[in-house]
């Protein structure tokens, strides 16, 4: 069965939206009529299209009586405004309402493919944390997020945006980049470690006769140094592989078990209606929960299908990372460890230990 809608100039009937019966309990007469009168004045404003001031309006009625119709028109509102988060939360209370039972068929039938159709135009940034980073904390417009949400995608509103990430041990990483319409950034982080505190001083002796034994000293531990670095990058390589394969077989899973909910509910819905494709715009009884439980099933579908190929992709990254690590990292050459020199200095003597 096929949903189709109506264009959005016939979007709604919201004349018995705010009637005095389906008001909030203590709602007084005064406080009705005035939330009329602001709904109102929000389609008056919405034909001028002045979508601040319809926003404004929307609000105050939805202060007395929370409905599906509001919040959609509130959506609508914050999408001509450039607000395309905003406006999703809108369509995600619209959703919540219609599941706790609102009866709303014209929103009902017109929520999911605007819904759909917003999610495509709003931007999605994903950031690629280095796995060796202990304890990353990262923010987007000085607003904190987990290092989780930030790895699977953060839904953001066109325009400019700025990135921090910071963690112990690590030079902070900042970005500051603009995001359009549609936009699926994927921004690897690069946290480079610190300099520890007190380091050599500029003014200490040097021997000339020393140089080219320290020379020699510095060169195991730089070796040393590649190693213990690759052995972590493979690590860390590793985890991410699996950690996304884990994501997407997990996920991959959920939208089989969405996808056998989609076609139970459809089932019932065609039993209930047979050739009816808006048997949903005036269901009643079991059919209204039969289309409940298709529009939950198609989000979860909708949900899982995005967070699966999240985790097939990491795990794609990771795995290339992986094999690109081993194949070009330098390793250390053979017998490197087997010398090792180290200028001595102490009070009266100066000099070199060498163990071969």
């Amino acid at each position: 069965m096929i949903f189709r809608t109506r264009p959005l100039a016939s979007l709604i009937a919201c004349g018995a939206l705010l009637s005095p019966h389906s008001a909030r309990a203590d709602a007084t007469s005064a406080e009705i009529s005035a939330a009329k009168q602001a709904f109102e004045a929000a389609l008056a404003a919405e034909g001028e299209q002045r979508w601040a001031d319809a926003a404004l309006e929307l609000r105050e009625a939805i202060a007395v009586k929370d409905t599906p119709g509001l919040r959609f028109h509130l959506a609508r509102c914050e999408t001509e405004l450039g607000r395309l988060l905003e406006a999703s939360q809108e369509y995600d209370r619209a959703l919540e309402l219609l599941r706790r039972g609102a009866k709303a068929p014209d929103v009902q039938k017109l929520l999911s493919p605007a819904r759909a159709e917003l999610l495509q135009r709003l931007p999605r940034l994903t950031l690629e944390i280095p796995a060796d980073v202990q304890v990353p904390l990262g923010s987007i417009d000085k607003q904190p997020y987990p290092a989780s949400e930030l790895a699977l995608g953060v839904p953001l509103n066109p325009g400019p945006h700025e990135v921090r990430v910071q963690a112990t041990g690590r030079r902070a990483f900042e970005r500051a980049l603009t995001l359009k319409e549609g936009d699926r950034i994927v921004l690897p982080v690069v946290l480079p470690v610190a300099a520890p505190p007190g380091g050599p001083s500029d003014t200490s002796p040097t021997v000339e006769p020393l140089q080219q034994a320290s020379s020699i000293s510095r060169a195991p531990a730089t070796e040393g140094g590649s190693s213990s670095a690759k052995l972590y990058l493979l690590i860390g390589e590793s985890v991410l592989t699996a950690a996304g394969l884990g994501l997407g077989i997990g996920y991959a899973v959920a939208r089989g078990s969405a996808t056998e909910r989609i076609d139970s509910a459809q089932s019932r819905i065609d039993s209930a209606a047979p050739e009816n494709p808006a048997a949903c715009g005036t269901a009643t009884g079991e059919l209204a929960g039969a289309c409940t439980d298709l529009e939950a099933a198609l989000q979860d579908h909708e949900q899982a299908t995005t967070l699966s190929r999240v985790g097939f992709v990491t795990a794609g990254v990771g795995a290339v990372a992986l094999l690109t690590t081993w194949l070009v990292y330098p390793s250390p050459r053979a017998g490197a460890a087997e010398v090792s020199v180290q200028p001595v200095a102490g009070l009266g003597r100066f000099g070199l230990i060498g163990r071969f």
